[in-house]
């Protein structure tokens, strides 16, 4: 089972940027496939904690180069990263919390950070650094 599938449509064109997002789709997969496989709560828990650590790492990345090149959108960029970080510990926290819980809405919310983060503001993002490149 996957819940994202990364393709070309998806690339921003930044080798580093699809590099990171490659990586977190890969995280986020492996995270469903345990939940389908009905690993214990804490196995998918643990995976859950590593594809956060994997978002904020890829996240401060990303925000060192809008601050290294100066991208006149970093501050509604790095909302976006703040926003999805916020909604995936509030996922977790309730998951944790839950002994029945499940993680239904982290499709629907790593769905849309690939929608509205990748495809629109990371492609911008990548186009501003190879133009000032």
């Amino acid at each position: 089972m996957n819940w994202i599938t990364w393709n070309e449509k998806q690339a921003t064109g930044h080798s580093g940027m699809d590099q990171g997002h490659q990586r977190l789709v890969v995280l986020i997969n492996q995270l469903a496939a345990a939940m389908e496989n009905n690993k214990s709560r804490e196995f998918c828990s643990n995976a859950l904690e590593q594809l956060i650590l994997a978002i904020r790492i890829h996240f401060l990345a990303e925000d060192q180069l809008m601050d290294r090149i100066r991208y006149p959108q970093a501050k509604e960029h790095k909302a976006l990263h703040a926003t999805l970080v916020k909604d995936v510990l509030a996922i977790k926290a309730s998951y944790d919390a839950a002994e029945t819980a499940e993680l239904v809405s982290l499709p629907v919310v790593l769905g849309s950070w690939l929608e509205h983060d990748v495809i629109a503001a990371d492609k911008a993002l990548a186009d501003f650094v190879a133009g000032a490149g």
